[in-house]
């Protein structure tokens, strides 16, 4: 055989081994990389939804795919409005009662009352709020 086969081989064998793979994993490579970017306020309340709600619930802004619950972002939209502070608050209260009561807690499967504590269950509550249909 040639140098220069010896040298093709070589090249492709390098791009195969390393280039490849670093192009693949080079993302940031954490839980937050199909999530939206949010205000910093409301930072807290996505990583609460990603982590306790995610599972179940589909919220673009969370990058969460969801296969149980409903899609909240067709849910929570705020259809036929103008996106004001008076409509994400109406949203963030109707999550919020969701979130104390519980939604048909009777019945096996569906979502339980009081997962979080009365501080989280406000911070995902603005969260989703300002954020659910914005996707």
């Amino acid at each position: 055989m040639s140098k220069r086969t010896f040298i093709t081989f070589g090249a492709l064998l390098f791009v195969l081994a390393v280039v490849i793979p670093w192009l693949a994993f080079r993302g940031s490579g954490d839980a937050n990389t199909g999530a939206e970017k949010v205000p910093a306020h409301l930072k807290t309340g996505q990583a609460l939804f990603q982590t306790n709600c995610g599972t179940c619930h589909t919220l673009y802004a969370a990058g969460t795919d969801g296969n149980y619950g409903p899609d909240l972002d067709e849910l929570l939209a705020t259809t036929g409005q103008a996106e004001t502070p008076e409509a994400a608050e109406g949203v963030a209260e109707r999550v919020l009662n969701a979130e104390k009561e519980g939604v048909d807690s009777n019945t096996p499967g569906r979502m339980p009352p009081a997962i979080l504590n009365s501080q989280q269950q406000k911070e995902v509550a603005e969260f989703v709020g300002a954020t659910a249909g914005a996707g």
